[in-house]
This record gives structure tokens, C-alpha cells and sequence, in this order.
């Protein structure tokens, strides 16, 4: 065929024939032209090889009707680009802030200052005056009966047993506050006959000359009559007292624990029945006072 094809062409050219005829090399060394054959349509994606090969970015599926393009900068991506049937949209939730509280300056103060103590209030009122004496009206030495006439009508007088150990007392009242006690031995009566020998007031309204009294604080008191010192007998139903470095003569003072203490001073732990110690609540206050006969004096009524 490939023979064919050349002598054909050969016959065709004119001038050529006889060099044709001559040149024609013996058929089994004559190579054939290559033919004309439509080639087949090579892949569209031509790489070149001294070049890099460029990758195209794949496109992004279509999810739905909605398209979601690509971003070149991840970080940039929110959820709300995102479709919400891939990615559902959380439900918002509050977070709470936590609030600082601060306590009160008064109460962060490691030390804070004690407040001015204000100062004493004198008693003009001789019925409400507190003496080595007596309380008020009442004196040591005179008769209940005595008592009665002088202070007139308007007071009640009920009897409170087992007022403190081993005595009752006569609360002398006035409307419904106690203006002051009348104690006595236990079990005995009292008549308008009997001497008075003690006298004990509670009644922050009653003041000594310097303007000491119930509800005045120790370390004001102190002030006044010196240091203190407090003292607590186990013996005597744990009975606490405040001994003050110039207290007068006669008087003998109670303090009142603050809170849920038990007593008004800072006692050591001891086995001992006697405690005694200077330190104290600087909250603490006088809680009361009570008036006695000297103990010579006491005696020779009581016979």
C-alpha cells in the first residue's frame, strides 16, 4: 500500500519521473512518509514541565440554595457565615459576671482605731446619784420602812427570789422600770423594821459623783478611778468584778460581757478557784454597781 501510494506520487510529478525512476530505492528500503492520522484530543490539562505545576483551589460545594465561599483567611470566619443546617447556630447563653464585693473600710482594717470615748455624764439629781452611801433615796443603815415615806407614792416593791446566791432582793420599781434592789438574806422576810445593808442598781440613769455608772465602758470608768483589774471567783457562782486602782470605798463593781462571751476578761486557763487579769473586751461595760455597809457595821445591826 505504502508502495502504491509513492509511485503514485511520483508518476504525478512532471521532470521528476525518470529522476524518480532512478532514485527509486528498492522497495524494502524505501520508508514510507508517515501518514496523515488525526490524532486523538489529548487531556485538557497541559503541564509544562520546567514550570511548577499550578493547582487550581477546588470550589466549595454547594449545600442547598446556599453557597458558602471560600475565605482565604480562616481566622476571619464566623458562625454566622456558615449555613445553619451544617452548622447550627448555638442558643445564646448568659454567662454571669462575678461582682467584686468589697467589705466595708471599717472591716478590711486589721487594727481599726477605737472611736473617742465621749465624755461622762454628771448627775445633778440626788435621787439618782450613786454614793459610798447609798442609791438614790435609799442609805445603807436606814429602815425599808423610812425608805418608803421619804421616796412617797408611785413605786411598787415585788420581792425577786433567788436574786443572786443566797439572796432575795425587793425590786424597787417605779412604772416598770427597776430603779434599783434591795437584796437580803434568802429565805427571810423583810419588813418595814429592817435596816438596809445592800443596795445593787443595774439602772444606767444612776451615777456616781464623777459620773461613773451602768453601761459606762471599763476602759472609761479607768479613766476616772485608775486601772483595772478583773477578778473571777470559780467558788462563788463564777461572779466576775472589776477592781479599779482608786475605786471608792463602798462600791463594788460588776462588768456586762459583750456577745456570747461568758465573762469581760481575758483570763489564763487556770485550775485555780481565783483568776484575776488586767486584760479585758475594750467593749465591755460596767453592768452594775452595789452599795454595802462596811462588814463591822453590817455586824453589830444584825444583832
Amino acid at each position: 500500500m505504502k508502495q502504491k501510494i509513492y509511485l503514485s506520487i511520483c508518476l504525478l510529478s512532471i521532470g521528476i519521473l525518470t529522476a524518480c525512476g532512478k532514485k527509486n530505492p528498492p522497495p524494502t528500503a524505501v520508508v514510507a512518509p508517515t501518514p496523515i492520522v488525526t490524532p486523538v484530543a489529548p487531556s485538557p490539562v497541559t503541564i509544562a514541565p520546567t514550570l511548577t505545576p499550578t493547582v487550581k483551589p477546588t470550589p466549595t460545594p454547594s449545600i442547598g440554595d446556599t453557597k458558602v465561599k471560600p475565605t482565604q483567611e480562616p481566622s476571619k470566619t464566623t458562625i454566622s457565615e456558615l449555613p445553619t443546617s451544617l452548622y447550627p447556630q448555638p442558643t445564646p447563653v448568659a454567662i454571669p459576671i462575678p461582682i467584686e464585693t468589697v467589705p466595708p473600710k471599717i472591716a478590711i482594717k486589721a487594727n481599726p482605731k477605737p472611736e473617742p470615748l465621749s465624755p461622762l455624764k454628771t448627775t445633778a439629781d440626788p435621787n439618782r446619784q450613786i454614793t459610798p452611801v447609798g442609791i438614790g433615796a435609799a442609805k445603807i443603815g436606814m429602815t425599808f420602812g423610812d425608805l418608803k415615806s421619804q421616796i412617797g407614792s408611785g413605786y411598787n416593791f415585788p420581792v425577786k427570789t433567788n436574786f443572786i446566791e443566797g439572796f432575795d432582793a425587793i425590786a424597787v420599781t417605779k412604772g416598770r422600770t427597776v430603779q434599783y434592789y434591795i437584796p437580803y438574806p434568802a429565805g427571810t422576810n423583810f419588813g418595814d423594821a429592817d435596816r438596809i445593808q445592800h443596795l445593787m442598781t443595774d439602772n444606767p440613769s444612776y451615777r456616781t459623783q464623777q459620773g461613773v455608772g451602768p453601761g459606762t465602758p471599763i476602759k472609761q470608768a479607768a479613766t476616772v478611778y485608775g486601772g483595772a483589774t478583773l477578778t473571777l471567783s470559780k467558788e462563788n457562782e463564777s461572779h466576775e468584778f472589776i477592781n479599779f486602782n482608786q475605786q471608792p470605798s463602798g462600791l463594788a463593781f460588776r462588768p456586762k460581757p459583750i456577745g456570747k462571751r461568758a465573762f469581760a476578761g481575758d483570763y489564763p486557763e487556770s485550775n485555780d478557784e481565783y483568776l484575776k487579769t488586767q486584760k479585758y473586751d475594750n467593749r465591755a461595760a460596767i453592768g452594775q454597781i452595789t452599795v454595802s455597809c462596811p462588814e463591822e457595821q453590817c455586824a453589830q445591826e444584825s444583832k
